[in-house]
């Protein structure tokens, strides 16, 4: 090659300088420094405790690991943590400020003895505290009660008390994880399972054939029925019953059609589902339509728009090392037969490494055009990884990426494999056992740091995990990044196994090069933290589109507050807000480095737009009449509800509880939708005057249509 003379070296020399502007220069210090035990008071540690009848050989999901959570419990304004345990208790720790947590487990009646595995927060009964909803798994031989998932709802007094089960949601299958979301736009926030049931894994060669319509293994969708309940509408959503080992879960609106879609990665079988939302309460896979592959063995899922175009992107992790050395000793069961066999049995065929699927827009049909380049931007072989999260780490106004890595035994080695086999061939009985027990024992781990790669703005990553200083061996599974001190970057806490948890702390300088702005969302009850909206920030030529779910990554829940690097930009052009019910909120000319509050009670029904509730007709709506001195009853098939009516008397309530009508008055000519102008009222006679009103199952959403009536004395209770 050509060697450059010294006037062309001389030349690009400032062109160099140009290009580091603003970027962190080799000497630099790291980016974040890994707190210890001392400095933070955080001492959990998720231990997996083995023996010659407990192992990965017994249980073949050992070693997958726990999530973690990182809300306000208390609103103070500083985020706390909650730690998923597996073979040792949960644990909450409460944010002391400066970096400093306290155990308060105990004390707030949180202790856990199940094998607990992914942790979410919410609002479940909209009181404006954060609640605790724990998914829990077990080995394959693990009774359905030892199963059940876990609600620690919020006292507001740093206690909790569980109501799993009140609440109709202690599911007892295999659970990965559990997102909150509004499926049917009315307003609650439904709940959807993701499971993976441990007793038809097969780990060596292709599971590919098994149709399991095991219940522990097939996902569920719970709908919120509005008064506390929870229903499961899992077959009439359209949730495939296939057996599915889920490992991440995601929601987004994928296609910008106002809904929010689900992304579910499976670890080998079946193909990744890609459901996407109908407007009527139902979903379609679509991830063969949209998708040309996926991972193979998808583990961690994120989804956010990483190059800043406005469209929702989806990083999907898998179990394929660096090295190709190490690629060579696990990937060898991938064969031509093996793809044969996939096709035969109906599978796509996917690959063994990390997928990074561009969003492309929507076609003129409606769906949807998505390209992996993975291997283009740089992040396509991480080793045996679990959490994948995309975040704006440096505060450049691009997305950065962060995976968790690492696994206590190497057991898809093929040597090992090899040496299994023949452990299993030497002797009958408990010889056979003791052999294969002693090759388990004395094999090697995947212990390797986790990632962290740098968003270059060209869709290129760079590895920056030793720079950044993340190079710690481990075996890291659930992550969540908040801003624990709220000094306006975010820092990183990880669940490891066999190791005490990560607490890194974001130390990059104040400077002019890295500005941000978080925002936090005031939903209305019953979305009091505004799950599902939108958010689009626009400053220095750029736009930045969030969709507001904090579930993400692997078995983990997010800090709900937005965050937004800006880079060198000192003021906001504008901040746009949908909320899920379609009202709209535009501020412009925002100072930077700073919180922003939004309030859904200030927000307008955006000009030429539809409420977004109303695109897809619902049921239709039942009638409920109205006296004025009485109690107001909703009829529906699905509950009662009772709302006592301001100024009612005492007499006026007995009356209409013990008082059944003599007199059906009847039914209106026809029902409505929401939106819809009132239909014509029923009519009756004399006395009593009410009022009709057209409600929705779920009663706020329905347009109140009243008209005056007259109808019997004695009809004081709803027909």
């Amino acid at each position: 090659m050509r060697r450059r003379s010294l006037r062309s070296i001389g030349t690009l020399l400032p062109i160099v300088a140009v290009l580091s502007c603003g970027r962190r220069s080799a000497g630099a210090p790291p980016l974040f420094r890994l707190l210890s035990q001392a400095q933070t008071g955080v001492t959990f540690a998720n231990t997996i405790t083995t023996s010659d009848s407990v192992n990965v050989q017994t249980n073949v999901y050992l070693y997958n690991g726990a999530g973690v959570a990182v809300g306000d419990i208390d609103n103070d304004g500083l985020p706390d943590i909650f730690f998923a345990g597996n073979m040792v208790s949960s644990r909450l720790y409460l944010n002391k400020g400066n970096m400093r947590f306290e155990d308060i487990t105990q004390s707030a009646g949180v202790m856990t003895n199940r094998w607990a595995t992914g942790v979410t927060m919410v609002d479940i009964n909209n009181d404006g505290y954060l609640d605790i909803y724990v998914s829990v798994s077990g080995p394959p031989w693990s009774k359905p009660e030892e199963r059940a998932n876990l609600l620690f709802v919020n006292n507001g007094d740093h206690t909790f008390t569980e109501a799993a089960a009140r609440y109709g949601i202690a599911d007892t299958g295999f659970t990965t994880h559990a997102v909150f979301f509004d499926y049917n736009g009315d307003g609650y926030l439904d709940l959807f399972l993701l499971n993976d049931s441990p007793k038809d894994f097969v780990r060596t060669g292709h599971p590919a054939g098994i149709r399991s319509t095991s219940l522990g293994g097939s996902n569920r969708l719970y709908r919120n029925n509005g008064d506390g309940t929870f229903t499961d509408v899992s077959g009439e959503a359209g949730i495939l019953k296939d057996v599915g080992y889920g490992l991440g879960v995601a929601v987004a609106d994928l296609n910008g059609d106002g809904r929010p879609d689900i992304y579910v990665s499976n670890d080998v079988e079946p193909n990744d589902v890609l459901y996407v939302n109908n407007g009527d309460g139902t979903f379609t896979n679509k991830a063969a339509a949209w998708l040309k592959h996926a991972s193979f063995a998808g583990m961690g899922v994120d989804i956010a728009d990483f190059n800043n175009d406005g469209r929702p992107d989806i990083l999907q992790v898998d179990m394929m090392p660096q090295a190709l050395a190490e690629r060579k000793r696990m990937s060898g069961f991938l064969t031509q037969g093996s793809i044969a066999e996939l096709r035969s049995q109906g599978f796509r065929v996917d690959y063994s490494v990390n997928s990074l699927q561009l969003n492309n827009g929507v076609t003129q049909a409606g769906d949807l055009v998505f390209s992996d380049v993975a291997r283009l931007a740089g992040v396509a072989y991480t080793n045996w990884s679990w959490s994948a999260l995309f975040g704006d780490f440096d505060n450049d106004g691009y997305k950065d990426i962060f995976i968790t890595n690492g696994y206590p035994k190497a057991v898809t080695d093929l040597d090992y494999q090899r040496a299994m086999f023949r452990a299993s061939r030497t002797g009958e009985g408990g010889v056979s056992r003791r052999r294969q027990w002693e090759v388990l024992r004395q094999l090697r781990a995947y212990k390797a740091s986790n990632y962290v790669f740098r968003n270059e703005g060209d869709l290129t990553f760079t590895d920056r995990t030793k720079e950044w200083g993340m190079d710690q061996p481990s075996f890291s599974y659930g992550a969540a990044y908040a801003d624990l001190n709220n000094d306006g970057k975010l820092d990183l806490v990880v669940n490891n196994t066999d190791g005490p948890a990560f607490i890194y702390e974001n130390v990059q300088p104040k400077d002019d090069a890295h500005h941000y702005l978080r925002i936090t969302l005031q939903g209305e009850s019953p979305n009091p933290r505004g799950i599902g909206s939108t958010l689009i920030v626009t400053a220095g030529g750029q736009k930045q589109y969030l969709y507001h779910s904090p579930y993400r990554g692997y078995m983990s829940t997010m800090d709900d507050r937005a965050h937004f690097g800006l880079g060198r930009v000192t003021r906001v052009d504008s901040l746009e807000v949908t909320w899920p019910d379609g009202r709209y909120q535009l501020l412009t000319g925002l100072d930077v480095d700073r919180m922003v509050t939004l309030r859904q009670g200030d927000a307008v029904q955006k000009r030429g737009a539809t409420n977004l509730r109303t695109r897809s007709p619902l049921r239709a709506l039942p009638w409920q009449w109205e006296t004025s001195t009485a109690t107001v009853w909703m009829m529906s098939s699905s509950a009662v509800r009772q709302e006592s009516q301001a100024g009612c008397s005492s007499s006026g309530r007995t009356a209409a509880s013990s008082n059944p009508p003599r007199v059906n008055p009847g039914r209106p000519t026809r029902t409505t939708k929401i939106g819809e102008p009132c239909s014509s009222m029923p009519t009756g006679t004399v006395s009593r005057t009410c009022m009709w009103r057209a409600a929705a199952i779920r009663s706020h959403l329905a347009r109140v249509c009243c008209k005056t009536v007259s109808i019997s004395t004695g009809e004081t209770a709803g027909s």
